[in-house]
Parts: C-alpha cells; structure tokens; sequence
C-alpha cells in the first residue's frame, strides 16, 4: 500500500484508504476482495511506522538505495526518498 500511494500520490493514509474503498486496481494490486471491508486509516499508519523501525526495514532500504541512485531514481542525499528512511 505505500508503494502505491508514493507512486499514485497520495497525500495521506485516510485518503489511501478511501481510495481502497472504490478503486479496484488498488484492491486488486493489495488483495482484498471487492466485498471484504478496508483497513483503519490510524492503524495502517502505526504499522507502517513499526515496520519502519525495525532492524530488517533498514536492511532492506540501505539494499535499495544504492540501486536507486545509480539509476538516478534518487537525485540526492537530502531528497523525499532518504529523508524518510
């Protein structure tokens, strides 16, 4: 879900989430069926952050960012993508 609304543009987690509620190209990318109910905005966010500050999401990221600046996904030190890991 957050790759989606980085690449879609979401501005927040509420809005990714009534976005879940009618758009099924989201739901299909993320796999809940038509019918099944949408995450809480507010726990959608808090799990995102606990997933953040584990010892493998930053494994995971110092893997990736090398890679993305190479092909210039990534312009610089101080852009969205690193100040936010």
């Amino acid at each position: 879900m957050s790759l989606i609304q980085i690449l879609v543009s979401v501005r927040s987690e509420r809005q990714l989430m009534e976005q879940m509620r009618y758009n099924l190209l989201f739901r299909w990318y993320v796999g809940p069926g038509v019918d099944d109910p949408v995450w809480v905005a507010m726990v959608f966010s808090k799990n995102r952050d606990r997933l953040l500050t584990t010892e493998m999401s930053r494994k995971v990221i110092a893997a990736i960012l090398p890679t993305m600046r190479s092909r210039c996904f990534c312009r610089t030190t101080a852009s969205r993508w690193t100040a936010r890991w």
